[in-house]
């Protein structure tokens, strides 16, 4: 049996380092234009400045008229009686509705109406939209591009958002290259750098690619304590295994503290859980499945914090085309494609458990944990965890 600890007491375990070392979340405010704000994480409420509409307005094309000379329609108003409106115009002082357009007939004579309206018809009153003062965004809430919208037309020109958390990704390794330069055979692209900043980035993060490092402690430190100097989150990618030429165990322990040696979980088993400073440090396994676990099972979670949210994955019962095997040592994460069955609920089709198997990986909707264990037989209904 294993002895590495579970996914939840790892977290424990670096959460405590953290703590120790003096670690603190959410990271503060920031001011930025309403126009940048998507994305961001409100640090406060966001009342509205203006209300919207300002002042009463047409909500048709036609004529502002006051309710009571419609009365008996057909009826015809006199041109003093009567002013033309377009929708979104003013309603001009000592009007009360409006008529539309293929209502009315004008002429020398003033406009023949054809209905009775009511006061207020046709027209929106101050603040029908957007009441002044009125709480648009909560603390806590993630801007869209309709809240965006919502914020700047209740008057607010900058608003207070959570500081984007500075997230440092550093490959390692001799045999690695970037896609696009000179390979030879025994090369291989990095493709967990550009995941990984994606990954980030999707969540609220300020990531940044440092340069590869190769296979050498002093470099590998040397290259850590830059990023730990102006990031809040380190993902040191290769290099948490027990081969000859993995060295971010060492560089860690100099450097920090490595709280967790290895976890219970499968893919990521390899994965190291540090502090440097007061600043969290990941060392990632190298294979790609391996690596978008981790992130998902420990940075993630940490940039929750440090922004004061990030969204819970959308979580979807699912029926399984096929067995899940588990294992008895290990929390195991399973990407899974969906195939939407009518009249039922999803089907869950487990996608290669290869750590290597970025292909798989690509195509897939979500995820499945699997607890120490049998697994889930076929046709189980689980819990799927949705990407997007």
């Amino acid at each position: 049996m294993s002895h590495d600890p579970d996914p939840t007491e790892a977290w424990k375990r670096w959460h405590a380092a953290l703590a120790e070392a003096g670690f603190v979340t959410p990271l503060g405010s920031e001011r930025v234009p309403v126009g940048d704000a998507v994305g961001r994480i409100a640090a406060k409420p966001i009342s509205a400045v203006r209300p919207s509409p300002p002042l009463r307005v047409a909500a048709m094309d036609g004529i502002a008229v006051r309710a009571l000379d419609t009365e008996g329609a057909p009826t015809r108003i006199a041109p003093a009686d009567f002013a033309l409106v377009d929708t979104g115009a003013p309603l001009p002082d000592g009007f009360d509705a409006v008529v539309v357009r293929e209502q009315v007939t004008i002429d020398e004579a003033g406009a023949l109406v054809q209905e009775t309206v009511v006061p207020g018809r046709h027209v929106r009153p101050v603040g029908e939209d957007i009441p002044l003062d009125q709480v648009l965004i909560q603390a806590g809430q993630r801007l869209g591009a309709f809240d965006v919208a919502l914020v700047a037309a209740a008057g607010q020109a900058v608003v207070d958002v959570v500081r984007q958390p500075g997230v440092a990704v550093i490959p390692t390794g001799d045999e690695l290259r970037s896609s696009g330069e000179r390979l030879d055979a025994h090369h291989v692209i990095d493709s967990n750098g550009p995941m990984l900043i994606a990954q980030a980035r999707a969540d609220g993060a300020r990531a940044t690619l440092h340069p590869r490092v190769p296979d050498d402690p002093k470099l590998l430190g040397e290259e850590v304590m830059r990023a730990v100097y102006s990031n809040d989150l380190v993902l040191l990618v290769a290099g948490s295994s027990r081969g000859h030429r993995d060295y971010a165990r060492e560089v860690l322990e100099a450097l920090g503290e490595v709280a967790v040696d290895g976890v219970a979980v499968r893919p990521g088993h390899p994965v190291l859980l540090a502090v440097v400073g007061t600043t969290p440090v990941i060392g990632i396994p190298g294979y790609p499945v391996s690596a978008a676990f981790t992130y998902e099972l420990f940075a993630r979670p940490l940039l929750g914090e440090l922004l004061g949210a990030v969204p819970p994955r959308p979580a979807l019962e699912v029926r399984l085309a096929e067995a899940v095997g588990g294992r008895a040592d290990s929390t195991c994460m399973v990407a899974v494609a969906l195939d939407s069955v009518y009249g039922d609920m999803p089907t869950a089709m487990p996608c290669a458990r290869r750590a290597g198997a970025l292909r798989s990986l690509a195509r897939a909707d979500g995820y499945l944990t699997v607890p120490p264990g049998e697994g889930f037989a076929t046709g189980s209904v689980v819990t799927a965890l949705l990407f997007a």
